[in-house]
């Protein structure tokens, strides 16, 4: 029995990942210290297998046999190198024993939170269309949902009926973007809360156990879906100002153009994040690299595609950032906007109130 447990993408070997699972872990557990908040430590298999799969087979008398057999073995190492990094950090995260799909139906929870990241996202394959990130099969008292994100996925889509059943089921919803909201409202008659993703909730820049770096007057560069021109004029300002582009690998990347490169399996979830806190800038093309960025109140260049903009549209458009990011890819003009730190601060304090409040009454 556990009082409140989270279930989302436990042990995935990706930094943002963790560190919106943590940051929730912290923010109920301070909200509520009186109860036991664990993760659920639980992963559908195939989703474990898209970060940590088996090797393909190839018989002895193939002639790849030994070219992949070298390939396959460095593979391995490379993957527990990572493993180990990834689950060095989540273990800082109180959590129930590994469950298989068939132990976690058995488990009791007073309340279940669903979320956040975009465990909603059904038409991605690798998630394996799993009926407990919905709310489904948990033996629960209450299952509610904190920041949770449908993803790619549009208003008007087909819905798999575990999909429409789960989220008709839960006691409380709030969901991490416009685009969500309006999926929920088609499934349930009604607009759920929109609230902060989960690592605006708690306060990274005096956390503990970040580590600052001992690299100074450099540039964070995080991601993969960077052009050709972006990346050029990254280099040109960095150049220009004096700054080492230091690229922090977000899965297998090669990136020869960078002046450090820094691979998952170097690099601690809390070292991560110290990297992004002691930036001079950054540049980025992902949800939790653009978010960090604003986090931490750095310059900040972003490579959009649609993927990231369908689930920071709506922050950003509180921020009053849409328009910068949506369809700027003058790279030098991002980096030297002036935000209104102040205004921006205020902003996010109301939203983390209300996000509070929200938290506070779904889990009374």
């Amino acid at each position: 029995m556990c009082d409140i447990g989270i279930l989302t993408f436990w042990g995935v070997p990706n930094y943002g990942t963790f560190a919106q699972a943590y940051a929730l872990q912290r923010t109920i557990q301070k909200l509520r210290p009186d109860m036991d908040v664990r993760q659920i430590a639980y992963l559908h298999p195939k989703h474990y297998n898209f970060y940590f799969s088996k090797w393909p087979k190839c018989g002895v008398r193939n002639k790849e046999f030994l070219p992949s057999l070298v390939q396959n073995l460095r593979k391995d190492f490379v993957q527990n190198q990572r493993r180990e990094i990834f689950e060095k950090g989540y273990q800082t995260i109180p959590h129930t024993t590994q469950l298989s799909a068939k132990a976690l139906k058995k488990t009791k929870f007073g309340t279940v939170v669903l979320g956040s990241d975009i465990v909603w996202d059904f038409s991605i394959p690798v998630f394996g269309d799993d009926p407990f990130l919905f709310g489904n099969d948990l033996c629960a008292d209450k299952v509610i949902s904190y920041a949770a994100s449908f993803g790619t996925v549009k208003p008007g889509q087909p819905v798999p009926e575990f999909v429409k059943s789960g989220i008709s089921g839960l006691e409380h919803v709030a969901v991490r973007d416009e685009n969500s909201a309006n999926v929920v409202n088609e499934l349930r008659g009604e607009v759920p809360a929109v609230v902060l993703d989960p690592v605006w909730m708690w306060d990274f820049a005096n956390d503990e156990n970040v580590v600052l770096p001992l690299y100074e007057d450099y540039m964070v560069v995080y991601g993969q879906d960077f052009t050709d021109d972006f990346i050029d004029q990254m280099i040109r300002y960095a150049k220009e100002n004096n700054l080492k582009t230091i690229c922090l690998d977000c899965n297998e990347d090669s990136y020869t153009w960078c002046d450090v490169l820094i691979k998952q399996q170097e690099l601690s979830v809390f070292e991560w994040l110290g990297l992004f806190k002691g930036a001079q800038a950054v540049a980025t093309s992902t949800f939790h690299g653009l978010t960090f960025g604003l986090v931490f109140e750095k310059r900040l260049a972003f490579c959009r595609t649609d993927f990231i903009m369908a689930k920071a549209s709506s922050f950003l458009k509180k921020l009053g950032l849409y328009d910068l990011y949506e369809n700027n890819t003058d790279v030098k003009k991002m980096l030297e906007y002036e935000r209104d730190i102040q205004a921006t601060r205020q902003v996010i304090e109301n939203a983390r109130k209300e996000s509070e409040d929200y938290l506070a009454k779904a889990l009374a």
